[in-house]
């Protein structure tokens, strides 16, 4: 069920990134790598990559490049 919140509640309670992250990582041991399908070698790994959006949806950045200027 999805969560809603109500904006005239003061007792919100957004969850933090260490909350979120935390079933993600038992996940990770058994996924294989990711693999670069060219000659270019990969700049960010999966994990990398779901961070990152797990970090834009916590701070809700109005874009992917205000996102990359706070990282």
């Amino acid at each position: 069920m999805p969560h809603t919140f109500d904006p005239q509640d003061k007792r919100q309670n957004a969850p933090s990134f260490h909350e979120l992250w935390q079933p993600v990582e038992t996940v990770f041991v058994d996924m294989p790598p990711l693999e670069a399908r060219g000659n270019k070698p990969l700049q960010l790994n999966f994990e990398h990559q779901l961070k990152s959006l797990v970090f834009y949806h916590l701070e809700e950045h109005t874009s992917g490049r205000h996102l990359l200027q706070v990282l």
